[in-house]
């Protein structure tokens, strides 16, 4: 009965599909060769829960204001971006332990990146009844996304809550700077999550690996208000296929990136916070 449903009918013929290939793939494989990809599974799971512990403990802000963030407040010209280096080395941390570590990592054991996400047309490695274009993908959920966040803009609580740097509105230059490392970081979770861990596992586990990255990608949320907590559980599952389908991460990235952004602009448009002056 489910699968009389669109979209969960699509997810479900897809997640075969991945189980299919991977079967085959690891019928190919030789005992030496099975190995490996078992030894390769354990090392990208064990990388990847440092990198998320260290994040966790050393790359949040918490962090910068108590290593840093005295020593900010004692230089009067820069105390008075205090706020926004806080959220510099948050972007920053978020870069490296998202993207730059990951990706020394391929590099390091001999892969192409081109293979995790980054490759703009590599859908043809997925069956032709569930292989997406990934730009169109992108503007279909964006058209779809959009109108509710236009929607959602009107409410006080929206406004007070975006964006999350306060003194966004104080300028331009504070608004683009904020915004560049803001969207920036969105690049890095797509990529570690939907490129680096499910793309490093798919061949071998199949529409497995869009559980397993699915679970890391929702515990970076359960902080969150419990609609969005339990909504990335959902995303995750969704931007992952979307991921596969496409054999691209782009479409996720940039609709992650045009919502954030899109979200940003409406609320301080609507309250009247956007910066005019440099």
């Amino acid at each position: 009965m489910l699968r009389r449903i669109p979209l969960i009918g699509f997810l479900l013929s897809a997640w075969e599909s991945f189980d299919q290939q991977a079967l085959r793939f690891r019928a190919s494989l030789s005992q030496e060769e099975n190995a490996a990809q078992v030894r390769w599974i354990r090392e990208l799971l064990l990388v990847a829960a440092i990198l998320l512990a260290l994040g966790y403990s050393f790359g949040d802000r918490p962090f910068f204001e108590q290593m840093v963030g005295p020593l900010v407040s004692q230089a009067p010209r820069l105390e008075r971006y205090h706020e926004l280096l806080s959220f510099s080395y948050w972007s920053v941390a978020k870069l490296l332990g998202y993207g730059v570590f990951p990706m020394l990592h391929i590099a390091l054991r001999g892969g192409r990146l081109g293979e995790f996400g980054l490759a703009l047309g590599g859908a043809s490695a997925v069956d032709e009844k569930i292989r997406l274009p990934w730009a169109r993908m992108y503007l279909v959920l964006l058209c779809g996304i959009l109108p509710l966040v236009f929607a959602v803009s009107f409410s006080q609580s929206f406004q007070r809550n975006y964006p999350f740097y306060r003194q966004a509105s104080r300028s331009v230059f504070d608004f683009l700077v904020w915004e560049a490392e803001y969207l920036s970081t969105f690049v890095a979770v797509e990529y570690f999550f939907r490129g680096y861990l499910l793309f490093g596992l798919r061949r071998y586990l199949g529409s497995l690996a869009l559980f397993v990255s699915m679970v890391p990608y929702c515990l970076i949320h359960v902080l969150k208000p419990a609609p969005e907590a339990i909504g990335s559980i959902f995303a995750g599952l969704l931007l992952g296929t979307l991921a596969l389908c496409t054999g691209s991460l782009w479409a996720g990235v940039l609709l992650h990136v045009s919502v954030a952004l899109s979200m940003d602009v409406l609320a301080s448009w609507q309250s009247g916070r956007l910066p005019h002056l440099w």
